[in-house]
């Protein structure tokens, strides 16, 4: 939810307001991330309106994004779909659909997301200056897009009409060697260039597969780097290097210095919220997220864990709950594995029949947990189903 100001866009968060000056939201990749769609595009068309194309405060990157949402009406777009696989020896498929809301990855194969048929989204405006969200690996159909959404531009010879990303063949994967880890024997990430684009993600001691997400070459190339990216400077020289190509993302001279960080709310203000949220929808998600959000004050108390762990105790079918309940089972915190345990037994006393069993929640023990012993992988695998088995 946001509401317009006189400078700008306020967002409400999981963590609280956010303040989007126009110059920031136009400059920022996927912006008011979480909104709908439609409520964006609207949002971006207006925050266009706003702001006169002469100003001195916008960098270069905000005036291209301002001559997209005024020139760009997506209401010329007619709904496509392309169906097509991951690379032409992979078994993986994606599903592309384009409208008049923007682009739609789904993940046909749980290629890279484990709950199989999974839609991420993305504004026109992202995929015009950055790139492809998820694989599409043919620069046939990537030109295809391109082709569709210029023609959704009221003037092609608009600044923007001009300035999406390059179109170019990824080279052929002949080096084995581009590929990079670093951790320990508890937690170890990596990046992994592929053929369709760069693998990112990490491995847990606890984890039988690793998790992976998908970052594409163009995206690499032209979107600005995200805080404690995995990708460091020798890395990003490596891959370009491979590609034969030069990121041109960068802060232009005209940028305006970067905003003061909202204040952060208190814990009873993130109480009073999700109580709030999750009295009015008990499957909310930003009602679980700020509720889980106040265990980062359990260093200071250990009332803040036991209020949240003891509010899941009654959010058997939130996703959000059950998600994060399945990442302590398998994580590796001793105090959250025992707690989820209990909320497990909690959700078992008040009615899911299935988890009132006391031999597998026995086998839900930290000492086998940590031996990695194959009677707790198996009561855990079980647990699992079970808490997925309503989705």
């Amino acid at each position: 939810m946001f509401h317009f100001t006189e400078n700008g866009i306020v967002q409400e968060t999981v963590i609280g307001p956010k303040t989007w000056p126009i110059p920031e939201l136009l400059e920022t990749p996927n912006p008011l991330a979480g909104e709908p769609l439609a409520e964006r595009n609207a949002a971006l068309q207006k925050a266009a309106e706003m702001v006169s194309e002469n100003l001195a405060e916008l960098s270069e990157t905000a005036r291209l994004h301002l001559y997209f949402w005024k020139n760009f009406r997506p209401g010329k777009i007619s709904e496509r779909t392309y169906i097509y696989p991951t690379s032409a020896t992979s078994n993986n498929r994606w599903e592309l659909k384009i409208n008049e809301l923007g682009l739609f990855y789904k993940d046909v194969s749980g290629e890279y997301d484990s709950r199989l048929g999974w839609v991420s989204e993305q504004l026109f405006s992202d995929f015009w200056f950055y790139g492809p969200l998820q694989p599409m690996p043919d620069l046939r159909l990537r030109e295809k897009i391109i082709g569709i959404v210029r023609d959704a531009f009221l003037r092609s010879d608009c600044p923007a009409a001009a300035a999406h990303f390059e179109l170019f063949e990824y080279p052929a994967l002949t080096v084995s060697d581009l590929n990079w880890s670093e951790g320990d024997h508890v937690r170890r990430d990596f990046v992994d260039v592929r053929a369709h684009g760069i693998e990112i993600g990490y491995l847990t001691f606890r984890d039988s597969e690793p998790s992976r997400g998908f970052l594409s070459f163009e995206n690499f190339l032209h979107e600005p780097p995200r805080p404690f990216s995995a990708i460091t400077p020798e890395i990003r020289a490596e891959i370009e290097q491979f590609l034969g190509k030069k990121s041109t993302f960068g802060l232009s001279k005209n940028a305006p210095p970067p905003p003061e960080p909202p204040k952060p709310p208190t814990p009873r203000e993130k109480i009073d919220l999700s109580e709030s949220l999750l009295k009015t929808d008990p499957k909310s998600e930003r009602g679980a997220e700020t509720l889980i959000s106040l265990l980062e004050f359990e260093d200071e108390s250990d009332y803040w864990r036991n209020y949240v762990f003891n509010c899941f105790f009654k959010l058997r079918g939130n996703r959000t709950v059950e998600n994060f309940i399945i990442q302590k089972l398998r994580g590796d915190h001793e105090i959250h594995f025992k707690k989820a345990v209990d909320v497990l037994s909690m959700w078992g006393m008040y009615g899911d029949k299935a988890l009132n069993d006391r031999t597998l929640l026995l086998n839900l023990n930290w000492h086998d947990a940590t031996a990695n012993d194959p009677d707790f992988r198996a009561a855990l695998e079980k647990t699992i189903k079970i808490i997925n088995q309503n989705q």
